[in-house]
């Protein structure tokens, strides 16, 4: 099956791609996919003109191209009340023109700046599963592991002196997580079309290098912690969604999370949330 593929970001096309895409069922349950990309990234608003506060744009950069291969294999199956979900994935990624976030300084004042890289290459595979029980319970996570390596081998200028950082990995970029949630529900409470649900999620991420990882001091090198971060939050729907009621807690624990420019994130922080349709219908717009 041949397909051509639009997304749009900020008002710009973000992403084009057009591809093979092939499934095959093995048996019962169980499905095999594999598909070819041929893909073109342009750059966002931030990258091309900044932020006009942390981010500096850079009008004369170029679209990422690359060549994508995807092999995934599920499988899915109901047995009477308890339902089983899981799948694998296999991802390579041949980019060229990557762009890559940096940083600069001037007057004394670092800002992030954004560049074409060459040639990168990933490669990586990600896992996935969920167990369900009748409409009661629900349990399921994500792992997720990238392996994002530069493969320019030679300086820019056709000279031969091979780059410092040729097969090294992209740096301030997660390349190991995961998240995993289990939501339990009780239908009928208060009323047939009422449900009250209770949910606790949590994400994790490993370690990253926040520079090249293999250039200075690795005794002093700077880098991104391990983070695990927990979250709970209550739900009522009322009379099939028409009224909606929730309380969640983020960063339960009050960890202390960092994204990938290692700025921290908010600690523990509670929410409250009403919603009510007015239009007669839960699938209708809110009015």
């Amino acid at each position: 099956m041949y397909i051509f593929v639009y997304k749009f970001c900020k008002s710009l096309i973000f992403k084009v791609y057009c591809g093979e895409r092939g499934t095959y069922f093995i048996t019962e349950g169980f499905q095999t996919k594999l598909s070819y990309e041929k893909a073109y990234r342009l750059p966002t608003t931030d990258e091309l003109f900044g932020d006009e506060d942390l981010e500096a744009g850079k009008t004369d950069l170029r679209p990422e191209n690359s060549h994508n291969l995807n092999l995934n294999l599920s499988y899915n199956r109901q047995f009477g009340k308890h339902g089983l979900y899981a799948e694998g994935g296999l991802i390579y990624r041949d980019t060229k023109d990557y762009i890559k976030r940096t940083l600069d300084r001037l007057g004394g004042t670092s800002y992030g700046i954004y560049e074409n890289h060459g040639r990168v290459k990933t490669k990586g595979f990600n896992l996935s599963a969920r167990y369900s029980y009748a409409r009661w319970f629900t349990l399921g996570g994500t792992f997720n592991n990238m392996n994002v390596r530069d493969d320019e081998r030679f300086l820019a200028g056709n000279t031969q002196q091979e780059s410092m950082t040729y097969k090294q990995r992209i740096p301030n970029q997660p390349y190991m997580y995961a998240s995993f949630d289990a939501t339990c529900y009780w239908h009928g409470l208060g009323g047939k079309d009422n449900v009250l649900s209770l949910t606790y999620d949590g994400y994790y991420q490993h370690e990253f290098p926040l520079y090249w990882e293999h250039l200075g001091d690795p005794m002093t090198k700077s880098r991104v912690p391990d983070q695990l971060s927990h979250n709970l939050s209550l739900n009522y729907s009322i009379q099939n969604g028409r009224y909606n009621f929730s309380l969640e807690c983020r960063n339960l624990t009050d960890e202390k999370l960092y994204d990938n420019f290692s700025l921290q994130r908010p600690g523990r922080a509670f929410y409250g949330k009403v919603r009510v349709y007015f239009d007669g219908q839960t699938t209708g717009k809110k009015r």
